[in-house]
């Protein structure tokens, strides 16, 4: 009820199968933080091509559109516009390790003016008095 953790278990890298399995999770904590863990890392995630196997470490944010497609009239074509993207250095994803990200605070958790109002966020926040936030 707290959290939501999906693992890979004993993943392959396609045609180098030889180099091991891969074994990491996510878990989604109600919150907010999110860890990453991994627990087999047989290579070095530096030596894995890109061109093969393109690898991302880290949190995005993005939005899909669908488009029809010209070619096959009842089809559509998914273009993901990414917008913001927090990248993990991978020279430090190695065996048993993980990584922690913790949310900032936001508007939305103040409960009161008042504790809108004292709070020191980095951005443009103030009370509204119709919505009660």
């Amino acid at each position: 009820g707290t959290v939501l953790v999906v693992q890979w278990d004993k993943v392959y890298l396609q045609g180098k199968e030889d180099l091991g399995s891969f074994t990491f999770q996510a878990a989604l904590h109600s919150t907010g933080r999110i860890t990453f863990g991994y627990k087999e890392i047989p290579v070095p995630v530096l030596q894995i091509s890109a061109t093969q196997h393109p690898v991302k470490a880290g949190l995005s944010d993005a939005f899909m559109v669908l488009n029809p497609s010209p070619d096959v009239p009842e089809s559509r074509r998914r273009t993901i516009y990414e917008y913001h993207r927090v990248e993990l250095d991978t020279s430090r994803i190695s065996n048993r390790t993980a990584v922690e990200f913790t949310p900032l605070p936001t508007c939305l958790q103040h409960q009161s003016c008042e504790a809108c109002v004292a709070s020191e966020l980095t951005f443009n926040c103030s009370w509204c008095h119709v919505l009660q936030r």
